[in-house]
Protein backbone atom coordinates (compact mmCIF):
# COMPACT_ATOMS: atom_id res chain seq x y z
CA UNK A 1 0.00 0.00 0.00
CA UNK A 2 1.56 3.22 -0.80
CA UNK A 3 0.72 5.37 1.76
CA UNK A 4 2.80 8.75 0.76
CA UNK A 5 4.57 9.58 3.77
CA UNK A 6 5.48 13.30 3.21
CA UNK A 7 7.92 15.06 5.59
CA UNK A 8 8.39 19.34 5.75
CA UNK A 9 11.10 20.66 7.72
CA UNK A 10 10.10 23.13 10.37
CA UNK A 11 12.48 25.39 11.85
CA UNK A 12 14.44 24.36 15.26
CA UNK A 13 14.96 21.49 14.71
CA UNK A 14 11.66 20.04 13.75
CA UNK A 15 9.10 19.12 11.58
CA UNK A 16 5.61 18.30 10.07
CA UNK A 17 5.39 14.68 9.17
CA UNK A 18 1.94 13.21 7.66
CA UNK A 19 0.81 10.57 4.85
CA UNK A 20 -2.16 10.24 2.63
CA UNK A 21 -4.81 7.39 4.43
CA UNK A 22 -6.47 5.27 2.21
CA UNK A 23 -9.52 6.91 3.10
CA UNK A 24 -8.43 9.86 1.77
CA UNK A 25 -7.31 12.24 4.89
CA UNK A 26 -4.31 13.39 5.91
CA UNK A 27 -3.21 12.66 9.65
CA UNK A 28 -0.28 15.05 10.50
CA UNK A 29 2.31 15.12 13.21
CA UNK A 30 4.65 17.95 14.23
CA UNK A 31 7.31 16.58 15.23
CA UNK A 32 10.26 18.28 17.47
CA UNK A 33 14.00 16.76 17.41
CA UNK A 34 14.77 14.83 20.53
CA UNK A 35 10.44 14.00 21.40
CA UNK A 36 9.00 10.77 22.01
CA UNK A 37 6.92 9.42 19.10
CA UNK A 38 3.98 10.96 18.81
CA UNK A 39 0.45 9.89 16.97
CA UNK A 40 -2.12 10.99 15.20
CA UNK A 41 -5.34 8.99 14.69
CA UNK A 42 -7.67 9.30 11.25
CA UNK A 43 -11.21 9.46 11.27
CA UNK A 44 -11.17 5.59 9.87
CA UNK A 45 -9.34 4.16 12.66
CA UNK A 46 -5.72 4.20 11.40
CA UNK A 47 -3.47 5.21 13.12
CA UNK A 48 0.37 7.01 12.26
CA UNK A 49 3.37 7.82 14.47
CA UNK A 50 6.24 9.41 14.05
CA UNK A 51 9.59 9.25 16.26
CA UNK A 52 11.91 7.14 17.58
CA UNK A 53 10.96 3.77 17.81
CA UNK A 54 7.36 5.13 16.06
CA UNK A 55 6.13 1.51 15.55
CA UNK A 56 5.99 0.93 19.94
CA UNK A 57 3.72 3.98 20.20
CA UNK A 58 1.12 2.56 18.04
CA UNK A 59 -2.24 0.52 19.82
CA UNK A 60 -1.18 -3.01 20.29
CA UNK A 61 -4.20 -4.87 18.30
CA UNK A 62 -4.56 -7.43 15.29
CA UNK A 63 -4.47 -4.38 13.03
CA UNK A 64 -1.79 -4.64 9.72
CA UNK A 65 1.44 -2.48 10.74
CA UNK A 66 3.49 -0.69 8.51
CA UNK A 67 6.69 1.32 9.16
CA UNK A 68 9.40 2.91 6.83
CA UNK A 69 12.75 5.15 8.35
CA UNK A 70 14.11 8.45 7.16
CA UNK A 71 16.58 10.75 7.22
CA UNK A 72 15.89 13.24 9.33
CA UNK A 73 16.52 17.07 8.49
CA UNK A 74 18.74 17.61 11.20
CA UNK A 75 20.31 14.51 10.43
CA UNK A 76 20.30 10.94 11.90
CA UNK A 77 16.96 8.94 11.44
CA UNK A 78 13.40 8.70 12.55
CA UNK A 79 10.79 6.34 12.24
CA UNK A 80 7.08 6.66 10.87
CA UNK A 81 4.82 3.86 11.47
CA UNK A 82 1.14 3.02 11.17
CA UNK A 83 -1.53 0.79 12.40
CA UNK A 84 -3.77 -0.28 9.54
CA UNK A 85 -7.46 -1.21 9.44
CA UNK A 86 -8.32 -2.72 6.80
CA UNK A 87 -11.32 -0.73 5.70
CA UNK A 88 -12.07 -1.02 1.68
CA UNK A 89 -11.80 2.55 0.06
CA UNK A 90 -15.01 2.32 -1.45
CA UNK A 91 -16.93 1.27 2.25
CA UNK A 92 -15.49 4.42 3.54
CA UNK A 93 -15.71 7.64 1.63
CA UNK A 94 -16.65 10.89 4.53
CA UNK A 95 -16.03 13.49 1.13
CA UNK A 96 -13.73 15.71 3.10
CA UNK A 97 -10.49 16.59 3.32
CA UNK A 98 -8.35 17.26 6.60
CA UNK A 99 -5.69 19.36 4.19
CA UNK A 100 -2.61 17.85 6.38
CA UNK A 101 -0.54 17.44 3.39
CA UNK A 102 3.10 18.09 3.35
CA UNK A 103 6.24 17.14 0.70
CA UNK A 104 6.45 13.43 0.43
CA UNK A 105 10.34 11.60 0.78
CA UNK A 106 8.66 8.05 -0.92
CA UNK A 107 9.84 9.89 -4.88
CA UNK A 108 12.60 11.56 -5.85
CA UNK A 109 10.47 14.85 -6.63
CA UNK A 110 7.86 15.91 -4.14
CA UNK A 111 4.72 16.42 -6.07
CA UNK A 112 2.69 18.08 -3.55
CA UNK A 113 3.47 20.17 -0.39
CA UNK A 114 1.44 21.60 2.72
CA UNK A 115 0.57 24.89 2.56
CA UNK A 116 2.06 26.45 5.96
CA UNK A 117 -1.11 28.64 6.40
CA UNK A 118 -4.04 26.87 5.89
CA UNK A 119 -2.84 23.33 6.06
CA UNK A 120 -4.09 22.56 2.11
CA UNK A 121 -2.05 19.78 0.24
CA UNK A 122 -1.07 21.50 -3.14
CA UNK A 123 0.18 20.63 -6.35
CA UNK A 124 3.77 21.71 -6.60
CA UNK A 125 3.47 22.51 -10.34
CA UNK A 126 0.00 24.37 -9.97
CA UNK A 127 1.43 26.30 -7.52
CA UNK A 128 4.84 27.40 -9.29
CA UNK A 129 2.58 28.42 -12.79
CA UNK A 130 0.39 30.35 -10.46
CA UNK A 131 3.25 32.17 -9.06
CA UNK A 132 2.15 30.71 -5.33
CA UNK A 133 5.56 30.02 -3.94
CA UNK A 134 7.89 31.85 -1.42
CA UNK A 135 11.40 30.83 -0.77
CA UNK A 136 12.63 31.22 2.82
CA UNK A 137 15.74 30.62 4.93
CA UNK A 138 16.35 28.59 1.65
CA UNK A 139 13.05 26.41 2.13
CA UNK A 140 10.62 26.68 -0.73
CA UNK A 141 7.08 26.88 0.69
CA UNK A 142 3.78 26.30 -1.80
CA UNK A 143 0.43 28.01 -1.28
CA UNK A 144 -2.86 27.00 -1.91
CA UNK A 145 -3.70 30.96 -2.95
CA UNK A 146 -2.62 34.04 -3.02
CA UNK A 147 -4.35 35.36 0.94
CA UNK A 148 -1.86 32.02 2.28
CA UNK A 149 1.08 33.30 0.39
CA UNK A 150 0.81 37.22 1.41
CA UNK A 151 -0.12 36.11 4.96
CA UNK A 152 3.05 33.75 5.23
CA UNK A 153 5.65 36.97 4.07
CA UNK A 154 3.97 38.88 6.55
CA UNK A 155 5.06 36.86 9.41
CA UNK A 156 6.77 33.45 8.43
CA UNK A 157 7.91 32.43 11.77
CA UNK A 158 4.39 32.68 13.25
CA UNK A 159 3.74 29.69 10.33
CA UNK A 160 6.98 28.22 10.75
CA UNK A 161 6.83 28.00 14.34
CA UNK A 162 6.35 23.94 15.35
CA UNK A 163 3.58 24.75 18.19
CA UNK A 164 1.57 26.44 14.83
CA UNK A 165 -1.43 24.12 13.40
CA UNK A 166 -2.35 25.02 10.18
CA UNK A 167 -5.85 25.83 10.00
CA UNK A 168 -8.19 26.78 7.47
Amino acid sequence: MNLNLQIAPRPNDSLMASYTCPCGCNPRVSYARGSDALTDDCCCGNVFAIGPNAAAALPQTADRREQVTFDAPWGGQLEAAWKLVMVGEAEHEHGHDHGHGEHHHDADKPTSALDPVCGMTVDIATATSRGLVKEHEGTTYYFCGKGCLLEFGDDPSRFLDASYVPSM
